[in-house]
């Protein structure tokens, strides 16, 4: 931020070394020191002056520039003296925060940014941040990447890959009957719908490339719904199952997305 004038100064208020001695009635320029060294309060309302026990109007009863005090009356031979400077200097005591004392609400939102990192570890080697277009986790440091419940690693990126202690589960999306049934592979990768008439199964959207999952397709209490299959949909011998015809029965379609509209599938019929 700016500043018109002098720059504030943050620290401990100081005591001024005694001018009185150079009071004789006619001088009004004094320069102002702590210990032997000037100082610049700033301005005149960043310093208390009292001459004979008498607190002095800043401005009016004198004004600062740099560090020198000018008095508008010189001041009478034999007046004590005694000012403090505000904020000379830097106080280790009020700059420094005490440890676990600085909240969120004192920071200025530095990492507002893209690209503003976080970093931790003596090498800098784990890093959060966000680029634009993605949120990234950066650990460029020795060992694993381990995500931990209870101290207990359940998650962990390694050179060769990744490891999962325990189990993982998918939700199971039920998708919209209609006559023509869109999967959007982004919302699951496991999907079931309930067939209430003859349907066909458009290409899915949103498809990645290495995505498996499962599709259950059901019958209605009426039975006996078929199902077309998109081209993109390629099963065993290039032939498209013909469903389970039972009022009620499922039949499961095990899927992979090979490449782009390439989706291999593996049939199971009327699972029990």
């Amino acid at each position: 931020m700016s500043y018109i004038g002098p720059q504030p100064k943050l620290g401990r208020n100081r005591e001024v070394d005694d001018i009185s001695s150079g009071f004789n009635g006619s001088e009004v320029n004094f320069t102002l020191q702590v210990s032997g060294s000037n100082v610049s309060p700033g301005t005149a309302n960043d310093i208390y002056v009292s001459l004979g026990g008498v607190i002095q109007n800043p401005n009016q009863d004198f004004t600062i520039a740099g560090s020198t005090l000018t008095f508008t009356t010189a001041p009478a031979n034999g007046l004590s003296f005694f000012a403090v400077v505000l904020g000379q200097g830097v106080d280790s005591a009020v700059t420094t925060p005490s440890d676990g004392s600085v909240t969120y609400a004192k920071l200025a939102n530095p990492l507002a940014a893209d690209n503003e990192k976080i970093r931790f570890g003596t090498g800098s080697d784990l890093e959060i941040f966000h680029n634009a277009s993605n949120s990234v986790i950066n650990d460029a440091g020795t060992g694993d990447l381990l995500l931990q419940l209870g101290g207990a690693t359940k998650f962990q990126l390694a050179s060769g890959g990744v490891a999962l202690t325990g189990g993982a589960a998918a939700n199971i999306t039920a998708l919209s009957d209609g006559a023509t049934i869109t999967i959007d592979m982004a919302t699951a990768c496991h999907h079931s719908v309930t067939l209430g008439g003859n349907r066909a199964f458009a290409a899915p959207s949103n498809q990645v490339v290495g995505q498996s999952g499962s599709i259950f397709i059901t019958q209605d209490g009426t039975g006996s719904r078929t199902a077309s299959f998109n081209a993109a949909f390629k099963f065993v011998g290039g032939v498209a199952p013909t469903l389970t015809t039972g009022a009620g029965l499922t039949d499961r379609i095990d899927y992979i997305i090979k490449s782009s509209n390439v989706i291999h599938c593996a049939v199971s019929l009327d699972v029990k």
